[in-house]
């Protein structure tokens, strides 16, 4: 094996462990019954993927690092949504319908005048 091999193949291993770590950490996967439920798993493994990637390539401040981290966060507390595509992806605020204020009904029931006495 040569050198360069062997530190690309270190490399995908800490980065699998790395990923592997946050989600254990965050108890991401459960397990009900023989079921094993992952939900958001695929897609904060692909964020985890690119930003360890960025990182390992010194393209990646500790500040942008702590930005999507906060947003990984976010995400699994489903405030935004992360939509995957080409490479890069994009943050979707998703709203809830609760929060939305309700249309108001206006009266349709007219009251009748009073009689004089």
């Amino acid at each position: 094996m040569t050198g360069e091999h062997e530190t690309t193949r270190t490399s995908d291993e800490q980065r699998r462990e790395f990923v592997l770590d946050f989600i254990r950490q965050r108890s991401l996967i459960t397990v009900e019954d023989n079921l094993i439920l992952s939900q958001k798993v695929f897609v904060i493994n692909a964020v985890l993927k690119w930003c360890y990637e960025k990182a390992h390539q010194k393209k990646m401040t500790p500040t942008l690092w702590g930005k999507y981290k906060k947003m990984i966060a976010q995400y699994i507390a489903g405030v935004v949504e992360i939509k995957w595509t080409d490479n890069n992806f994009e943050i979707i605020e998703v709203t809830d319908e609760s929060d939305k204020p309700k249309p108001r009904r206006r009266s349709t029931r007219r009251t009748k005048p009073r009689k004089p006495k």
